[in-house]
């Protein structure tokens, strides 16, 4: 026999379960680094069920890792770091070559294709309130292109 107290315990824990559950992320990739190279772009998918925005982003394979958007200005491609980035309620937001992504700056050692990359993003939601998420990107080939293609 189940005890009163133990589906209370239960209804909150499943409660805790799917607030935690707020954000979806999925195709988390990163190019394989070339000899010397010690930065490298991380693009992923965002999902977030209420408004919210990036506001950091950190990595144990990295000294510093920063939130980036590439911008075409009089012919030329700008990256400049910024300080957040918006996660509009229920709209995918997509990361990755050619527009905003994350940058690992001051990696520790070579990203080789078929490893993953450890990450950790602080999302601020529009109650101030904050969550850390954790996630794995997967080093792609350095040939690789993880772009879409519009016909």
């Amino acid at each position: 026999m189940v005890k009163p107290g133990w589906i209370g315990f239960a209804v909150l824990l499943y409660a805790a379960q799917s607030m935690a559950g707020e954000v979806a992320m999925s195709d988390a990739w990163s190019r394989a680094t070339a000899p010397g190279q010690d930065s490298a772009a991380v693009g992923l998918h965002i999902t977030s069920q209420k408004d919210a925005r990036i506001i950091a982003v950190s990595s144990p394979a990295a000294a510093s890792a920063e939130i980036h958007s590439m911008t075409h200005e009089n012919g030329m491609m700008k990256m400049r770091q910024l300080e957040s980035l918006p996660l509009p309620s229920k709209q995918e937001v997509v990361l990755g070559a050619g527009g905003d992504h994350l940058m690992l700056l001051g990696l520790k050692k070579p990203l080789v294709a078929g490893d993953t990359v450890p990450l950790t993003l602080t999302l601020q939601f529009a109650d101030k309130s904050t969550e850390q998420v954790t996630l794995k990107a997967t080093v792609q080939p350095l040939t690789h292109e993880h772009h879409h293609h519009h016909d």
